[in-house]
């Protein structure tokens, strides 16, 4: 095989194939070369799910001195006890009639997180130096000296390798929790198959080439990081190595030794409209954390305002010629050619900031072919969705959802973020979208330079007042990461750089810690503290929960009603006396939402035992009853929950 391109562990990004591999898999075997791609973080996901793992896990159910520690023990015994369900749905997408597909991907995914709490892959760093020597020595230690999810890594590599004999290979790091095991990869490589050319890319070696550069474990292992878009460079570079090709010849590279590294090679010539569609052959595209199946396309590179302070993506764009865009034709041959390959007609459009306009142009050429499908779409709140009529063709056109950023409702904030948008316009879109069944995703970030009390106040009470038109899909402060005017220029807007050789992140409220740049402070705006407790007045699922009220009503109480009983449904059970913090409260763990609720003891009770119900004392405790059944934590008849009972 002339090159083995792999998507390194560990990342979020499981609910559909990440688009570096199958884009570079295209481009290169359509200029001739063979070429294998794995995704690796998928598949470590999938041997994780392991029934001994888990109930090694639930033996601490009853021992567990502490609430993380019981409700870790507690979700370890509901996955072992479903298991068969929860992998025959994710890996086949066999149906799930007991969970349902939603809490059988939800489960997944805790299921798998629970091998990695202590191993290094999920390791959170302060400073690349610590990382660089921790790769060094995890890199020698044998096989059987591994932790168990390390060790798993180990033997996919090697199979992975054996497989496909590669001349080269490619590594493509998207997000930072990528890095240490993309490195420890890389060396692996260089004990298993001595003489294999490696070559890490990615939007992280993008941003962070000179550091990278200068590690020990990467100038001792990897021969050449990519710099830029990866199709050019490694279509050239796989001629070098059939010999065919200079390497002066090979654009965006900077070689590597153990001794030093070249400058940046020149910038490919090779644009965006030049690139066919991207290939999925080899990956398990049907085998995603996702309850629907879906693929997905780009329709541009970069972002066509690209002006936002903190976005290291888009501030790339601001040089002559960066942004690049698909024209309608292309971009509709491409969901065409992805669509009839795969056989699936969901397609997510993952630009950075989606042209709307652009993409229903590029969907009419589309549906004209007889082609329907269904899709979502990353973008701003954009001033044409406060058009009624083209929200409708969008969802005529079959829009399912948007993923939209969300930095508040202050304009003066908006203004010094550069952002684009207006705060007018926000309560229009929303209702725009919600009356045409467009769902949203925010991805809403705190923290913003100077923002006052009372601005932030403003904007959580935005979200508050619409909190049935959207869900979150991220909390995170905004971070100064590498790449950024913000990182670039951040006297202007009030920021103060901290130690360039520390990092900083979000780990307080992001798996892997999310966004990774340096410390920074604002003189007058909010301390980090501060900027955490005005987000964490949000409600979203955690992996740490904590008790928190019953949850809210779908729509407004009307007078106190409900069951007198309701039975737990098997993901959810009740927290220990011993280990409630407040002993007026009976706690309730839902291990789908991943939440705890805190109920009144003197308005609902449960008895000790597993198949307990919980009953009601009051109208009050009714109507809890009730908000808990809307949110299907419990049923009020036992046959909906004994078929789960008497599997256990």
């Amino acid at each position: 095989m002339d090159l083995l391109l792999l998507f390194p562990p560990l990342a979020e990004a499981t609910l559909f194939p990440y688009l570096s591999l199958p884009y570079l898999t295209g481009h290169v075997r359509r200029a001739g070369y063979s070429a294998a791609q794995a995704d690796l973080n998928l598949e470590l996901v999938h041997r994780l799910l392991d029934r001994p793992t888990l109930e090694q896990r639930a033996g601490a159910l009853h021992t567990a001195s502490t609430l993380p520690a019981w409700y870790r023990a507690a979700t370890a015994d509901v996955c072992a006890q479903h298991l068969d369900e929860i992998k025959d749905f994710v890996r086949e997408k066999v149906p799930s009639p007991g969970l349902g597909p939603v809490r059988a991907v939800r489960l997944a995914r805790q299921a798998a997180r629970l091998p990695l709490e202590n191993s290094p892959l999920s390791q959170l760093w302060d400073d690349l130096p610590s990382l660089d020597r921790a790769v060094l020595r995890l890199a020698e230690l044998p096989r059987e000296s591994l932790d168990f999810a390390t060790g798993t890594l180990h033997d996919l590599l090697k199979e992975a390798l054996d497989r496909s004999a590669p001349r080269a290979v490619g590594l493509s790091l998207a997000f930072f929790s990528q890095l240490p095991p993309a490195l420890l990869i890389a060396r692996w490589i260089r004990r298993l198959r001595p003489g294999t050319r490696v070559c890490l890319g990615g939007q992280q070696v993008m941003l962070r080439h000179d550091e990278l550069a200068a590690m020990d474990s990467v100038r001792s292992s990897v021969e050449a990081l990519c710099t830029t878009a990866g199709e050019e460079p490694l279509e050239r570079w796989l001629a070098h190595l059939a010999g065919t090709a200079p390497r002066s010849g090979v654009p965006g590279m900077r070689w590597l030794t153990p001794s030093g590294a070249t400058s940046p090679a020149r910038p490919p010539t090779l644009r965006f409209r030049d690139l066919g569609a991207p290939d999925y052959d080899g990956l398990k595209t049907r085998s995603y954390l996702n309850d629907i199946v879906v693929v997905s396309v780009v329709s541009c590179v970069g972002c066509y305002w690209g002006r936002c302070v903190f976005c290291s993506y888009g501030n790339r764009s601001l040089e002559r010629g960066a942004y690049q865009q698909a024209s309608p034709e292309q971009l509709a041959s491409t969901i065409r050619s992805v669509v009839t390959s795969t056989g699936i007609d969901f397609v997510t459009v993952v630009d950075e900031n989606t042209n709307l306009r652009l993409l229903v142009q590029a969907l009419r050429l589309v549906r004209e072919d007889g082609l329907r499908i269904r899709f979502n779409t990353r973008n701003r709140l954009e001033p044409v969705l406060l058009d009624t009529d083209f929200c409708r063709e969008l969802a005529d056109l079959g829009c399912e959802g948007m993923a939209i950023g969300y930095e508040g409702t202050s304009q003066r904030v908006l203004d010094k973020l550069d952002k684009g948008v207006r705060a007018a316009d926000f309560q229009t879109i929303l209702d725009n979208l919600a009356a045409v069944d467009i769902r949203v995703n925010f991805s809403v970030m705190g923290g913003l330079l100077d923002e006052t009390a009372q601005e932030a106040a403003a904007s959580l009470d935005f979200l508050e007042r619409n909190r049935d038109r959207f869900s979150i899909d991220v909390l995170e402060l905004l971070v100064v990461e590498p790449g950024t005017r913000l990182a670039a220029d951040p006297e202007p807007h009030g920021v103060v750089l901290g130690d360039s050789a520390s990092l900083a992140d979000n780990r307080e409220l992001n798996y892997l810690g999310g966004r990774v740049g340096r410390p920074h402070a604002v003189p007058g705006g909010a301390g980090r503290a501060e900027a955490l407790r005005r987000l964490r007045r949000i409600s979203r699922p955690g992996s740490t929960p904590r008790p928190r009220a019953a949850p809210p009503p779908a729509t407004e109480p009307g007078p106190p009603t409900g069951p007198d009983v309701l039975f737990p449904q098997p993901w959810v059970r009740v927290v220990p006396e011993r280990l409630r913090p407040d002993p007026g409260s009976l706690l309730l763990a839902d291990l789908v939402r991943e939440q705890i609720y805190s109920l009144p003891d003197d308005h609902v009770v449960c008895g000790p035992g597993p198949e307990d119900p919980l009953i009601a004392l009051s109208p009050r405790g009714r109507h809890l009853l009730d908000r808990l059944r809307v949110v299907e934590a419990g049923s009020v008849g036992r046959d909906a929950t004994s078929a789960h009972r008497e599997s256990r």
